[in-house]
């Protein structure tokens, strides 16, 4: 059987296609959620105020995105859509387990003592 011009062309694009999806999955990380924050400069029940933005520099959705929480703790009411603590392991959900995209950082607010770390741990890669 003879492969035509345009079947060929399009089986290439095809490969190609599947090929960079699949690049772009391998290179979604966990490291590829960015935590970052600042002090506000205001105070909340006598704590610091600090401001969160969850950020995806992965041009893939990842969802299901669990950050490091152990001792996590604020005098200023969380969003648990944000930030969920999960019952064990010091561990919380950023975005209620919904895909957090490359250019819609997740924020919230917290008030303590410190700055908390929030090192990404896990994340499903939707690509």
């Amino acid at each position: 059987m003879d492969a035509t011009p345009a079947a060929i062309l399009v089986a290439c694009l095809l490969l190609s296609t599947a090929s960079s999806s699949g690049a772009a999955a391998a290179g979604c990380l966990p490291s590829s959620i960015v935590v970052t924050q600042s002090g506000t400069g205001e105070w909340a029940h006598g704590q610091p105020v600090y401001a969160v933005a969850v950020r995806n520099t992965c041009g893939c959705a990842q969802s299901d995105v669990k950050v490091d929480c152990a001792g996590f703790d604020t005098t200023l009411a969380v969003d648990p859509a944000k930030l969920q603590p999960l019952p064990a392991g010091g561990l919380c959900l950023v975005n209620g387990g919904a895909p957090v995209a490359q250019g819609r950082d997740v924020t919230f607010s917290y008030a303590w003592s410190r700055q908390f770390g929030f090192r990404p741990v896990s994340s499903t890669v939707a690509c």
